[in-house]
């Protein structure tokens, strides 16, 4: 067993035999995050224009890849409005807890 980022105490444990292997990551600390973002949402201005929207851990972006072929980190990403709308429609059915705002629009 290894981590994938040895200086990242969040990052995923990797174990590996011959012929398998498993990515496992302890989420809270990112789930902790978000909520406590979404609680500074709410007192916010509702005026402004950007928001967060997730926080993401490798292990959820790892999942979303495997299971809709969207890759968060591809670097031309942002510029597929699709992908994003597909993306936003994901984490809210699938990881409500990582959303950093309370605006649930797709």
């Amino acid at each position: 067993m290894f981590l994938s980022q040895d200086y990242n105490i969040h990052s995923f444990q990797v174990k590996t035999d011959e012929s398998n292997f498993q990515l496992t990551q302890n989420v809270e600390a990112y789930r902790e995050y978000a909520k406590e973002q979404r609680l500074k949402d709410e007192q916010a201005k509702s005026t402004r224009n950007y928001r967060s929207f997730a926080i993401i851990p490798d292990i959820v972006a790892i999942d979303i890849l495997t299971k809709y072929g969207i890759d968060v980190h591809a670097p031309d990403f942002l510029h597929h409005p699709e992908l994003v709308k597909k993306l936003k429609q994901v984490i809210i059915s699938e990881y409500p807890a990582l959303l950093t705002s309370n605006v649930t629009k797709v």
